[in-house]
This record gives C-alpha cells, sequence and structure tokens, in this order.
C-alpha cells in the first residue's frame, strides 16, 4: 500500500512538472504571471487592476471548470467601473492548439498551485512564436480587437482596403494595425510591465509627448491638423490623447474623452466653463455653437487658436451685417469686435465689456455730451444709454449718418 501511494504521489509530481512546462508553452506566464505569481497589470479590471493569482483555483474551480476556461477563453473581464475603460487583457482560447494530455497535465499543475508565494525565481521563458508578430495582438487583447472592430480606425486602413470581420477560426485583420500606432508588439509580449516597448497614449513614461503625437500625425497631418507644431497646444506638451481616445471614446464625434467638444475643453479651460453661465454669452449652453465654432484646437496661423485669420473675421461668420463696407466706419468696431464685447460671456447686454455709457466714454470723453456720471433720470442712461440714437453704432450707409444715428 505504501509502495502505492509512492507511486502516486510520482505520477502526481511528474504530471505538475509535465504541467509547469505546457504552463511556459502556451505563455501563460505573459498575464499570470511566473508559476501563477498574477500582479500583471489589467487596468479597470475587477482584481485591483491586475491579473488575478492562480494559488486559489483549487478551491474556486473544479478540474472540468478549469478545462472550459483553457480551451474556450474569457471573452471579457468585468470592470471596476462599469463606465471606465475595457480592461486591455483578456485570456485567449487553446481550442484546437493544446492537445487533451497537456491539458490534463495543466489543470493538475494549475490545481496543485498552494495559497503560498509562487516561486518566481527562475528566469522568465521566451515567450511563444504564436504570441509574437503584428498580427497577433488579439490573443491576450482579444476584448479591445473585438471592440475595436466598430472605430472608425478599423474601416480606414493604410493600404485603402477594408478589413473582415473576425471569426473564430481567424485572427481578425484590426490587430494588424495596432503596430501602425504602438510600434512592434514583440518586445511589449517579452516585457509587458516595462512601459517603454511601446507607445502607451495613457502613460506618461512609455514616450515622449512628440513621439506619441507623431504616432497620429502620420495619417492625421493634413485638414484642420497642418498647424499642429509650435501650437500652443503643442508647446505645452498635450497630446491628441488628453482630448481624444481612439479604444473607449465618450463622445459619439471625433472619438472625444467627454461627451461633446465643448465638455472636452472645459477639463482645461475653466474660466471659459464659468463665462458661458453668465445671462449675455454665446449659445454653447443651448447646444447651438461648440468650442471648435470659433477655434481650431489643433492649430492655427491666428491668435487664440481662432479658425479664421482675425477676431472680427471669426464673428463675420455669423454676424455678416457687421461686416461693412460702410460709408462712415466706426474705428474701433473695424478694429476688433473685442474692442467692445468679450467673446463668452457677460453681465451686460449683447456680449458688451462694460455697461453703457462708460463703455462708450472710454473714447468719447470730450464728446458734446457731459463725461460725469450720470444721474438715474438721464437720457444718457435710460435703456440702450448711447444706442438710444446711435443706433448704427457698428458703421452707416446713410448720407447723414456720419453721427451713426442712421
Amino acid at each position: 500500500a505504501a509502495s502505492q501511494a509512492e507511486a502516486a504521489q510520482t505520477a502526481d509530481r511528474a504530471a505538475i512538472e509535465r504541467g509547469r512546462i505546457v504552463y511556459e508553452k502556451y505563455g501563460c506566464f505573459v498575464c499570470q504571471g511566473l508559476n501563477g505569481a498574477g500582479g500583471v497589470k489589467n487596468r479597470n479590471s475587477v482584481n485591483n487592476g491586475q491579473v488575478a493569482r492562480l494559488t486559489k483555483v483549487s478551491e474556486n474551480f473544479t478540474e472540468d471548470e478549469l478545462k472550459d476556461k483553457v480551451l474556450n477563453g474569457i471573452s471579457a473581464i468585468r470592470r471596476k467601473d462599469p463606465a471606465g475603460p475595457v480592461p486591455p487583457l483578456t485570456m485567449p482560447a487553446y481550442e484546437g492548439m493544446i492537445t487533451e494530455d497537456e491539458l490534463s497535465d495543466l489543470t493538475v499543475y494549475q490545481m496543485s498551485l498552494s495559497m503560498a508565494t509562487p516561486d518566481c525565481a527562475t528566469g522568465r521563458p521566451a515567450v511563444p512564436a504564436f504570441m509574437l508578430g503584428p498580427g497577433n495582438c488579439h490573443v491576450c487583447h482579444g476584448q479591445a480587437v473585438r471592440v475595436f472592430e466598430n472605430n472608425p480606425h478599423y474601416t480606414h486602413r493604410l493600404d485603402g482596403t477594408i478589413p473582415t470581420p473576425s471569426s473564430e477560426d481567424t485572427a481578425p485583420d484590426a490587430a494588424l494595425l495596432c503596430a501602425t500606432c504602438y510600434g512592434d508588439g514583440d518586445r511589449h509580449a517579452q516585457n509587458p510591465d516595462d512601459p517603454k516597448t511601446l507607445i502607451r497614449f495613457n502613460h506618461p513614461k512609455s514616450a515622449t509627448p512628440d513621439e506619441k503625437n507623431a504616432a497620429c500625425l502620420n495619417c492625421h497631418e493634413k485638414g484642420v491638423h497642418f498647424a499642429w507644431g509650435g501650437s500652443t497646444h503643442d508647446t505645452k506638451d498635450m497630446t491628441c490623447a488628453t482630448c481624444h481616445s481612439v479604444h473607449n471614446p465618450v463622445g459619439d464625434d471625433n472619438l472625444l474623452v467627454k461627451a461633446n467638444t465643448t465638455e472636452t475643453c472645459f477639463q482645461c479651460h475653466k474660466l471659459q466653463k464659468a463665462q458661458i453661465q453668465r445671462t449675455s454669452h454665446m449659445p454653447i449652453r443651448e447646444g447651438k455653437l461648440d468650442c471648435s465654432s470659433c477655434h481650431n484646437p489643433h492649430g492655427t496661423t491666428s491668435e487664440k487658436l481662432l479658425s479664421s485669420v482675425s477676431v472680427n473675421e471669426n464673428c463675420y461668420q455669423c454676424h455678416a451685417e457687421k461686416r461693412g463696407p460702410f460709408l462712415f466706419e466706426h474705428a474701433p468696431v473695424a478694429e476688433n469686435c473685442m474692442n467692445c464685447h468679450t467673446p463668452h460671456g457677460s453681465n451686460h447686454a449683447s456680449l458688451l465689456c462694460m455697461e453703457r455709457p462708460r463703455l462708450c466714454q472710454r473714447c468719447h470723453i470730450e464728446s458734446r455730451h457731459p463725461t460725469t456720471p450720470q444721474v438715474a433720470t438721464s437720457r444718457f442712461v435710460f435703456d440702450r444709454s448711447c444706442v438710444n440714437c446711435h443706433t448704427q453704432v457698428h458703421g452707416s450707409n446713410h448720407p447723414s449718418g456720419v453721427r451713426f444715428l442712421r
């Protein structure tokens, strides 16, 4: 009886050792860690942003359940934040790759892992070939690749062809696009914890802002993006990922990190966010305009990232009746609309910088009208003040309009 027990223990130890070899052969250690130690990062997963250790599988799963997970994989990892990004790592399916004997040995090995911290003193094995190459990102990142098939970038391949949808038997063509932005994934597979093995757009140390932006500008260097280099946002070391998220966008348009353009800009521009709450404001709150109606965040040759060549030309896009030319021009109006108006919001009528008549008296201090503070009953402060009479304050085409009275 004793010899039979010893033989059984020897057989078990042999199966465990064979299972460890299978564990390394199929690259399980890439996600689960050496000898099931876990600790590999998996952002936004329920397990504190890490891949769980395998040291309690014997308590949580039966052998048949483990075999099923190995064969069919885990197609989706539960999110810690249901509204957050998709956890990047998912367990691949090994059906058709692993033999029945290998599966049995691997299961024995997994069931043998104890609660004690596994011995990780041995060197890291070589990553198996099926996990390497530009088209094999889906092996570890299956969930992210499947989500990517609904992304605009998926249907805009550099060679002009349309990718075919993924299937259980065919690696998705979407994975071929990963290297276009992230770089060669082989070094990443060999050392996934090193942020510098590829460009990680949400990791500050993986690459410089210029390197991250260059990945996007390889395709998006024309049109509204042509003036990015040297623009305000570029010189402040912002990256495309500050406003855009390719894999986990919140907004429906332009893959924005917020619900819309305005909310995306308000991440930084808090003063402007407050200004549009004033009584007189651009119709941004009402959804009639957004920040990109006047600004090009990717860079322009104009001040303040204006989409037109000047402040006035920007305003004339909507206020064409103020453009002129007029028979009698009002000089400060022709010079700059912001001499009298503030663009985002004001507590004075018509987005004025200050209340009339003080606004007019900044220039007209020696006119025929008194420049001293007005009493409440004066006709110069009633209603629209100066504009009660000077109705054509932006300019007049009337032969008698020299004073902008008509």
